[in-house]
């Protein structure tokens, strides 16, 4: 081993130890529920969690470490960071206890859309560990099919237990992890850049601490990018709906990832095909199919308009029109780039993945989702992007963290919001006003020819006169 190689090992593994040591001090620590503290210390336990992340994701930027054996390290510490917190009761979600309800529900073989939790039909699967923990208990579940499955299988698998379905949604995650480390090896980096997703408190924590389904998002988007990448548009369609099939917000991402229009088709016919045969087995449930994700979307302040941070900056109560207004322009934006990168698709892997960053950090601020878990995309495609995208992707990664303590708190602070949609936002604009001027500067240094070139390359009209009374 070089010198190098060891002052590598030495330092990830330094970080790694603080990174793993500061989350399960706070993982035991945590108590569900329990947000009785000052703003302040929250926000001071949160900058703490970041500092060895940062540290280290700066470490391997710059020094690049090519070894297995850091990669492996990378590795190891991402699966201790997430295993400390797996025993530990869920503290910032308590969804995980609707995903082993769901589970139930299935296996007694009750369609999960059709019944919501307190509804007399579903009383004999009530407990006491697992019912009274659970939110929304008046309204039947909002997750797509393709979550349903997992919980089914989950369930199935091991039923009745937190720890075993958040361990699942780890180890599902350490796939994931693999997966990045194989696409960063096929665009020439250094696949200890996962290091940039593996590490990141905010993914440790909504994966290994509250077993958030988002972890098989993440991996279903990566596998469609690889897919893309070998150019296998049917199966590019099928695995990002499934992903929407988890959640919806997947979907945005087929533009960046198919080559032209006959390829958007393509995957676009897939992925209808396959949304449309995951829903068939629920159609017993009738209009109640989509379960409680419309009234989802009313309560989160999506169709009010609430919701989304840019457009309170005008009006805290948007009316009607305006609200209309801002949905209509957000639209217009996230398919004009989607037009674009169709009309002018670029073959690259690197390139589609930053392509598929650019609308989800579009889309995320834009739409401003409440809870910080909607980030966890922008984290795994951050590594494999490049150019100015990386300024707003950025700023999620790191901003993304403090929305805990807006939504958290009883206080429920308006800085974390600022701060992370803020900074985002301004960060993508940024973003828009760098990459114009590289396109402008490209189109300037672009060789013209000049006047006298172009006269001597074509025919003066009375020449070509000539040669045609010639012949």
């Amino acid at each position: 081993m070089t010198r190098r190689a060891a002052v590598d090992l030495g330092v990830l593994g330094a970080l790694g130890a603080v990174a793993v040591a500061g989350t399960a001090r706070l993982g035991g620590e945590l108590d569900p529920g329990d947000f009785g503290r000052s703003t302040g210390v929250l926000a001071g336990v949160t900058a703490a969690l970041l500092a060895p992340y940062v540290a280290a994701a700066a470490w391997v930027l710059a020094r690049k470490p090519r070894t297995l054996s850091a990669l492996v390290l990378v590795l190891v510490v991402a699966a201790g960071l997430r295993l400390v917190l797996v025993d530990e009761k869920p503290a910032l979600s308590n969804d995980v206890y609707r995903y082993v309800w769901d589970g139930r529900v299935q296996a007694a073989g009750i369609n999960p859309y059709r019944f919501a939790p307190n509804e007399p039909e579903l009383a004999p699967l009530r407990d006491e560990a697992i019912y009274p923990r659970m939110n929304r208990l008046g309204v039947q579940t909002a997750y797509p099919p393709v979550a349903e499955g997992l919980y089914a299988a989950l369930y199935r698998l091991h039923p009745d237990s937190i720890a075993w379905t958040k361990l699942a949604i780890v180890l599902l995650d350490l796939v994931s992890i693999g997966l990045l480390a194989y696409l960063l090896s096929r665009l020439r980096r250094p696949p200890v850049w996962a290091l940039l997703y593996a590490w990141h408190p905010l993914v440790v924590f909504e994966l290994g601490g509250a077993g958030h389904v988002e972890g098989l998002v993440v991996l279903l988007v990566l596998a469609s990018l690889l897919a893309a990448v070998a150019r296998r548009t049917v199966l590019t369609g099928v695995l990002l709906a499934a992903g929407a099939l988890v959640k919806p917000y997947a979907l945005v991402l087929l533009p960046a990832l198919v080559r032209g229009r006959r390829a958007l088709a393509v995957a676009a016919g897939a992925s209808v095909a396959t949304i449309a045969l995951a829903y068939v087995p629920f159609l017993d449930a009738g209009l109640h199919v989509l379960g409680y994700l419309p009234g989802y979307l009313r309560e989160e302040g999506f169709t009010r308009g609430t919701r989304f941070y840019l457009l309170g900056l005008v009006d805290t109560e948007p009316a009607p029109l305006l609200t209309a207004v801002y949905v209509a322009a957000a639209a217009a934006l996230l398919l004009g780039l989607s037009a674009r990168f169709v009309l002018r698709p670029d073959d690259s892997a690197s390139a589609q993945a930053t392509r598929a960053l650019l609308l989800f950090t579009t889309m995320w601020v834009l739409a401003s989702p409440t809870y910080p878990w909607y980030a966890l995309l922008a984290v795994a495609l951050l590594p494999l992007a490049r150019g100015p995208v990386l300024l707003p992707a950025g700023a999620i990664a790191l901003a993304a963290p403090f929305l805990y303590l807006h939504i958290s708190v009883g206080s429920h602070p308006a800085w974390p919001r600022h701060l992370a949609y803020g900074s985002a936002a301004l960060a993508l604009l940024a973003a828009s006003t760098l990459w114009v001027a590289q396109r402008s500067s490209a189109v300037a240094s672009s060789p013209t020819p000049s006047t006298n070139e172009t006269r001597a390359r074509k025919p003066s009209t009375a020449a070509a006169r000539s040669v045609e009374a010639k012949t």
